[in-house]
C-alpha cells in the first residue's frame, strides 16, 4: 500500500524490506556484530531518541542511496513504520522491544538495544566469570609463591599459558573500568580466548593447584638445607663477582656438580678453567680427582663421614668405609676403580629403592611398576626429577643421577649421550673399561646427593 510500509517476503536473502511514501523501497542490511558494535557507540554518543533511531537505520540502509541529511527529513510516522519493520526481521536483537504509543516509540527503540547491550554483557560476564576470576586466583597464587621462593626455588618456569594469563588478566581488570560501550567489544573480543582458558584453568585447578600447595610446605619442610645452598652461592657470587648460572653451565657442560662441603675456591676454579677455550674436560676432571683424593683421600673420607646419621646409609657405612679403604691401599698396578664403582652403583639402586619406599611409594611386581599408595603408577625418573624441583643445585645432581648413570641402554646399541658412566652397561658387563677415577668420584656425589634428599625426610 502506497504510504504504508510493509516487509516483502524473500527466502534467499537476510535483509528487511520496507516501503515509505518518501523513498519508495527502503533495503535494511541484516544486523552483523559491527553493526552491534556501531550500534552501541551510538548509545552514549546520540542523547536524541528520534536521532538514535534515524542513524541505526542510516547505517543499515542499502536501498535507496540517500544521504543522510535527505534520510533524516523523512517524516515521524514513515520512520517509525520503517523501524517497525526493520524490528520484525531482526527479532532477536530487539526482543526486549516494547511496542506502547507512537509517543514513545523512539524512546522505546533505544531502550531495546540498551537493554540486549547490557543482557549480552551480562551473560558473557555470566560465562567467563567464574574462569576469569579462577584464572586470576591460579596467577595470584604462582607470583605470590615464586615471589616468596625466589631465593630458595624456582618452581615453575614461565610458560606461555603464564605470559597471556597475565595479559588476560589486566585486559579484564579493566573492563570495569571503561564505559558500557567499551565493556561489550572487550568481552566479545576475548571470549575464544577466554572459551581456552575455561578449559586451561580446569586442568590447573586439578594438576598446578595440589602442587603449589604440596611444594610451599616441602619448601618450609627442608628451607634448613636451601638456606645452605643458598648461602654457598650467594658468598660464592659475592667472593668472586661470578653469577651462579655460569658455574652451573659450566659443571653440566663436563658432567660435573657440586656439594657445600666443597670450598668456594674450588668451584672458582672449576669456572676459570672452563671459561678457557676449547675442551677442557681433562682439566676440570683432574680437579675433582685431586681434591678428592688429596692427603691420601681425606675429603673423600670427610664427605662419606657426613652420612653416617642418615637411617638409609647408616646399615650401609661399612661397605662405603671400605670403598674408601681400598681407594687408598690400592697398589699402583692396580685399578681401584675397576672394583669400588660396581660397589657404589649397586648401593645407589639400593638406597633409591629405600628412600621411594621411604616416601610411600612400593613396586608393584604384576605391573612391573612403582606405585603409590593409591596404586597409581609412578615414573620413578619423573618422580626423582620433581624432588629437586628446579633448584639448579641439586637439579644439577639430577641431571647426572637420571641422565648419566641411569641414561637408557640398550643391550648392544650406543647410548645417545656417550659417557662410561652409566650403570646399565657397567652391571651388565657391556662396558669393560669404566674403571675411571672420575667415574667413581661422581658415583659418591650422587650418593651425597641422595643422602641430601633422605636427611631431609628424615628431618620431617
Amino acid at each position: 500500500m502506497k504510504g504504508k510500509s510493509k516487509i516483502f517476503p524473500n527466502c534467499f536473502r537476510l535483509n528487511a524490506r520496507s516501503e515509505s511514501k518518501t523513498f519508495g523501497e527502503i533495503e535494511l542490511k541484516y544486523i552483523s556484530n559491527s553493526d552491534l558494535k556501531f550500534f552501541f557507540r551510538l548509545l552514549n554518543r546520540v542523547k536524541d531518541d528520534r536521532e538514535f533511531v534515524t542513524q541505526v537505520l542510516y547505517h543499515q540502509l542499502t536501498t535507496p542511496k540517500v544521504s543522510f541529511t535527505e534520510f533524516n527529513k523523512i517524516p515521524d510516522d514513515e520512520l517509525i513504520e520503517i523501524a517497525r519493520d526493520f524490528i520484525e526481521h531482526e527479532h532477536h536483537t530487539f526482543q526486549y522491544f516494547r511496542e506502547t504509543t507512537d509517543t514513545e516509540f523512539f524512546i522505546n527503540f533505544k531502550k531495546a538495544i540498551k537493554t540486549y547491550h547490557q543482557k549480552r554483557i551480562e551473560q558473557l560476564q555470566i560465562t567467563f566469570g567464574p574462569a576469569i576470576e579462577s584464572s586470576k586466583r591460579i596467577l595470584e597464587t604462582f607470583e605470590t609463591f615464586n615471589q616468596q621462593y625466589a631465593g630458595i626455588i624456582n618452581i615453575i618456569k614461565q610458560s606461555t599459558f603464564f605470559t597471556e594469563l597475565k595479559r588476560l588478566n589486566t585486559a579484564i581488570s579493566m573492563v570495569d573500568k571503561w564505559d558500557r560501550e567499551h565493556q561489550h567489544h572487550i568481552l566479545e573480543s576475548l571470549s575464544p580466548v577466554i572459551k581456552q582458558y575455561q578449559l586451561t584453568e580446569q586442568f590447573l585447578s586439578k594438576t598446578l593447584m595440589p602442587q603449589i600447595d604440596f611444594w610451599g610446605k616441602w619448601v618450609e619442610r627442608n628451607k634448613a638445607i636451601f638456606n645452605i645452598y643458598t648461602r654457598f652461592w650467594q658468598n660464592f657470587q659475592q667472593k668472586y663477582k661470578i653469577a651462579k648460572q655460569e658455574a652451573v653451565q659450566i659443571l653440566r657442560k663436563y658432567k660435573w656438580f657440586i656439594t657445600p662441603s666443597l670450598p668456594l675456591s674450588f668451584v672458582f676454579e672449576v669456572v676459570k678453567i672452563g671459561k678457557r677455550k676449547g675442551n677442557q674436560r681433562k682439566a676440570i676432571n683432574g680437579l675433582f680427582i685431586d681434591y678428592f683424593s688429596l692427603n691420601n683421600f681425606g675429603n673423600l673420607e670427610k664427605l662419606v663421614d657426613g652420612w653416617q646419621t642418615n637411617k638409609i646409609f647408616k646399615p650401609r657405612m661399612k661397605i662405603f668405609r671400605d670403598c674408601v679403604s681400598v681407594m687408598r691401599n690400592a697398589k699402583s698396578k692396580y685399578n681401584p676403580s675397576t672394583i669400588v664403582l660396581p660397589t657404589l652403583i649397586a648401593q645407589i639402586d639400593g638406597i633409591q629403592r629405600e628412600f621411594m619406599e621411604q616416601n610411600g611409594l612400593s613396586f608393584d611386581l604384576k605391573k612391573g611398576k612403582w606405585v603409590d599408595k593409591k596404586g597409581n603408577i609412578i615414573y620413578w625418573k619423573a618422580w626423582f626429577k620433581g624432588q629437586t624441583s628446579n633448584q639448579e643445585w641439586l637439579d644439577l645432581a639430577n641431571d647426572i643421577f637420571l641422565g648419566i648413570l641411569f641414561q637408557e641402554s640398550q643391550p648392544g646399541r650406543p647410548l645417545e649421550t656417550p659417557f662410561t658412566f652409566n650403570r646399565h652397561k657397567i652391571m651388565h658387563g657391556e662396558y669393560l673399561r669404566y674403571g675411571r677415577i672420575d667415574n667413581t668420584i661422581r658415583a659418591f656425589l650422587i650418593l651425597d646427593f641422595l643422602a641430601t634428599l633422605s636427611n631431609r625426610e628424615d628431618k620431617s
